[in-house]
């Protein structure tokens, strides 16, 4: 038929070459469209059009491969819940066989206290997460899977807040929610390292095999061996546990500078499994990054530390911890503005104050429980070149209160509202930002400010024989 007879045809009367030809036209022009339409909307939310596809760059952020996997996309390929608990126990009798475990109940109990408040709000709240402290001074925490995490006592030394342990046994449960056990499992058994075990990951794996499997893993070092990308992500993961856990996220920042700094003074403290993490710096700038982007402001709020951290560190034979310092300045350049001497120099640095100093001054003003906040120390009026005067913020059954000692003596700060006057100030124990001295000049008396995170300033002078309460700011 030639192409005249074709056009000649009636409506719906068209050859068989033409029917076939056209619904697949009509089919790629709509497929087509779906895609051009897809590919808009996928543009107008941000989500990289690559994002399915976990081995590809994705952008300037790094965890965006991450953020697009909901936890059915990570469980998808994994091992029975079954077999990863009994990997996990079998795991954990080779591990008892080589390492020494912490007793004592008070660190022991503290630990999985942090550990499982990290837990509880992560992609698997449900797995029987227990944490278990090494005796051993090498910096080094794992996971064999299962909720089984380990965690050296060294690394629990050398952190200096509770938000940093936190951070540590929040990318360890990042590790058992990304189901990191399956892939380091697949990993080497493509790689021909556990032959003859094959039939494991299909959900049949049986327990005289499971066992197998982890001393062959465990003696090879392989076991807790992950990849670059998986250590991102289950900082990813940890970084976003700590935040929903109600902690400061600066502290998993804080966590990555001390190990890049005890990286650089004492190579020789770190476990060789580090090797296989990215560098310091660059997750250091990961999360700095993240926190930037989506969790802005978190770093600002939360749980930095307490004093539950101090007691286990001490048992562990810490001494010298500083209380968390106020930020650089942020005292000094606001009081410029309430009428100070503009000539005066800047007031010297503070020096730190610890938790032997806060709690030494507790005990003379009779407070107990208390937990200090914010601390600071340097010279009031003038007559100490060293500066032993000394202003804290303190938490006590979860009520702000304020004290500076000077001179050897202690002096409560009182807020008066409405002819009320009280101790307690008006504020949550996470919104205490700063504390700060203000030394006497040629204009004004001694000063002491609390500064709450909106930048409200509480402050008080000194008469001569106590704090008068000047008001909020």
């Amino acid at each position: 038929m030639s192409s005249r007879d074709l056009k000649s045809q009636p409506e719906g009367v068209a050859a068989v070459g033409q029917r076939r030809k056209q619904p697949r036209r009509s089919r790629m022009t709509r497929s087509m469209a779906m895609l051009m339409v897809g590919l808009v909307l996928m543009s107008a939310l941000g989500v990289p059009v690559w994002a399915d596809n976990r081995n590809r760059s994705a952008g300037p952020n790094p965890y965006d491969k991450f953020r697009r996997l909901d936890d059915r996309a990570r469980a998808r390929g994994a091992m029975s819940l079954r077999d990863e608990l009994a990997f996990a126990e079998m795991a954990h009798q080779e591990i008892s066989k080589q390492y020494r475990f912490v007793t004592d109940p008070v660190i022991v109990n503290y630990v999985n206290q942090v550990g499982r408040r990290v837990a509880e709000v992560s992609g698997r709240p449900d797995l029987p997460y227990q944490f278990y402290v090494v005796e051993n001074d090498q910096i080094n925490a794992f996971t064999p899977g299962g909720g089984r995490i380990y965690i050296h006592t060294g690394l629990i030394k050398q952190a200096t807040t509770e938000g940093q342990l936190a951070a540590v046994l929040a990318h360890e449960v990042g590790h058992n929610v990304g189901y990191h056990l399956s892939a380091t499992l697949r990993r080497t058994q493509t790689t021909g390292l556990i032959i003859g075990i094959a039939g494991i990951l299909l959900g049949n794996g049986a327990i005289g095999q499971l066992g197998q499997l982890a001393v062959t893993l465990i003696a090879g070092g392989k076991l807790f061996q992950r990849s670059r990308d998986q250590e991102r992500e289950a900082d990813f993961l940890g970084l976003y546990d700590m935040y929903h856990a109600g902690y400061n996220t600066e502290e998993m920042n804080n966590m990555f500078r001390l190990l890049g700094s005890l990286m650089q003074s004492s190579p020789g403290l770190f476990d060789k499994i580090f090797a296989s993490h990215p560098p310091p710096a660059e997750r250091l700038q990961n999360t700095r990054r993240e926190i930037a982007q989506y969790l802005a402001g978190s770093d600002q709020r939360g749980v930095r530390t307490t004093q539950a951290f101090v007691d286990v560190q001490r048992r562990l034979g810490v001494t010298g911890r500083a209380v968390p310092p106020t930020p650089e300045d942020e005292v000094w350049s606001a009081s410029r503005d309430t009428g100070s001497d503009p000539t005066a120099s800047e007031p010297p640095r503070s020096r730190e104050v610890s938790y032997e100093d806060a709690e030494e001054i507790f005990h003379r003003a009779d407070l107990q429980g208390a937990h200090p906040l914010r601390a600071v120390r340097g010279d009031m009026l003038g007559s100490d070149a060293i500066g032993n005067d000394t202003v804290i913020a303190y938490e006590q059954d979860g009520r702000v209160g304020a004290l500076v000692d000077v001179s050897g003596r202690v002096y409560p700060l009182f807020i008066e509202d409405r002819g009320q006057r009280t101790n307690v100030l008006p504020l949550a124990p996470r919104e205490v930002a700063a504390v700060g001295i203000i030394p006497v000049s040629s204009r004004q008396r001694a000063q002491v400010v609390i500064v709450s995170q909106r930048g409200l300033r509480y402050v008080w002078e000194w008469t001569g024989r106590g704090f008068r309460y000047l008001g909020s700011q």
